[in-house]
């Protein structure tokens, strides 16, 4: 007699616990329907589902072997004996076999023939999208392939057909995010320029809007695949998302003049005033369309020098105190400018805005001195020359000795705006023949030299007055 534990046992053994049973044939109808659904997308019948594989096989091998042409043939043979959707492969293949068709033809001057295959590869697409919206590895796979669409469409077709492929883009950028793909960027802030250009009137403005507000959005998309790419190591894919950026960059800074740009910047910077990175951005974008006479500049400018201060933000920011008129914060960025650019390209600009601001505080010291670092960059510097001659004759007081003193200071500074004037174009050489004529009108008289026993012509050298910016210098008697 079989006791208790024994035959609980072989219960177990032989599945008559009615719920291990129901999972059991459950498992297997699930089986059963997985297999059967997986062989009735290749056709109804086995002779059609077997015919289906064979096809889809020999194009597989062929497209991997690269003989496309015969793929090309197996491939229509797919489209012939199997269902719509049957295999994934026949779209993703099939759309670059095509492609590299296409361009075999058109190397081959086959006008016609790469007509149809756009064609045909426009449709392919349409395909792709309708049975495979959505896949394991590609949960928007629709959207992704929209965007290869557009992409072609635009590459197809060209400027003409930037208003439908611009409106392709945008459904797939709207879906993509941050997960589009270079070209996909790149392209649809390219072809809403295009489209914009064939509207006119509120259409047009409302698509310049849209330019505007989306511009910041797709450079962030690049700054994130940017970053993306460099903690991966991939430098080839940060240098072609940094293209694109620059790309995006070019074509808002044509399409925005300051009014319509600096609103959109001044949305962005009230949002997040502390981000650096933004900053950053907008003051680039500011400089380059030169848009520096509004409330948002000095701020983000001065915010983004804080931060990583640079020769080019010290500049931008002493440049627009200078145009504000408070010439003491002016000269102490362009200070700046000067000490952080020792040997950059724009060092002698730099020099000559400080040196002219000093020369307007009346600095005459550090205007010559700047002045003389100009004058070692070139030699033949007729701006450095001006600036000379400014500082002398904007401190000729300080050289007063109760004689001559002050009056040579105005002989001195004629001299160098006639150096000035000699090597000068002819801008230049205007502004220092106005300046010589100031400078003659503070001459002394016949009676004045000849009080001390001078004579117009004579040679003088200027006395070593504390403060005068000529003491010692040599220069040749003038009457007014």
């Amino acid at each position: 007699m079989i006791d208790q534990n024994t035959h609980e046992s072989m219960d177990m053994k032989t599945n008559t616990n009615p719920f291990a049973l129901f999972l059991t044939t459950a498992a297997a109808l699930m089986l059963w329907i997985g297999n059967a659904q997986a062989q009735e997308k290749y056709g109804e019948t086995p002779e059609q589902q077997e015919l289906c594989k064979e096809s889809l096989n020999n194009f597989i091998s062929f497209y991997k072997q690269k003989d496309y042409n015969e793929a090309y043939i197996q491939w229509n043979k797919v489209n012939e004996r199997c269902p719509a959707g049957a295999s994934q492969s026949f779209y993703a293949y099939g759309l670059r076999m095509l492609d590299k068709i296409m361009s075999a033809e058109e190397d081959a001057g086959n006008t016609e023939r790469v007509t149809a295959l756009q064609d045909s590869i426009l449709m392919v697409y349409d395909w792709y999208m309708e049975y495979y919206p959505s896949t394991n590895k590609h949960p928007n796979n629709r959207c992704e392939v929209l965007a290869d669409k557009a992409n072609d469409f635009y590459d197809f077709y060209g400027k003409d057909s930037a208003a439908v492929a611009n409106a392709w883009l945008k459904e797939a950028v709207d879906c993509l995010g941050a997960e589009a793909d270079a070209k996909t960027l790149s392209n649809y802030y390219i072809t809403s320029f295009y489209a914009m250009k064939n509207m006119e009137g509120e259409e047009a403005q409302a698509k310049l809007a849209e330019m505007l507000t989306e511009y910041l959005t797709l450079a962030d998309y690049c700054d994130a695949a940017m970053a993306a790419a460099t903690e991966a190591e991939d430098e080839r894919s940060a240098r072609i998302y940094e293209k694109v950026k620059s790309n995006i960059d070019q074509v808002f800074v044509t399409i925005a003049d300051c009014e319509e740009m600096v609103p959109v910047l001044q949305t962005k910077y009230d949002e997040s005033p502390e981000d650096i990175v933004l900053l950053e951005k907008i003051l680039r974008l500011l400089n380059k369309k030169e848009c520096t006479d509004n409330e948002l500049y000095l701020p983000v400018a001065t915010a983004v020098h804080a931060a990583s201060p640079s020769s080019t933000s010290a500049y931008s920011i002493g440049i627009n105190y200078a145009k504000a008129e408070n010439y003491s914060e002016a000269f102490n960025y362009l200070e700046q400018a000067v000490e952080l650019c020792p040997d950059c390209g724009d060092r002698a600009t730099y020099i000559l805005k400080a040196g002219q601001v000093a020369s307007f505080l009346g600095n005459a010291y550090k205007a010559k001195s700047y002045a003389s670092q100009l004058l070692e960059i070139d030699s033949e510097s007729a701006d450095a020359y001006m600036l000379i001659g400014d500082a002398i004759a904007g401190a000729a007081k300080s050289c007063d000795d109760g004689a001559l003193g002050m009056r040579a200071a105005y002989w001195v500074a004629a001299d160098y705006y006639a150096r000035a004037r000699s090597l000068g174009d002819e801008e230049v050489s205007a502004r220092a023949s106005k300046k010589i004529a100031n400078c003659e009108k503070q001459f002394p008289t016949v009676d004045d030299i000849f009080t001390v026993g001078k004579s117009a012509g004579d040679s003088f050298k200027v006395g070593s007055i504390s403060g005068c910016p000529c003491a010692g210098e040599t220069t040749r008697i003038r009457v007014r």
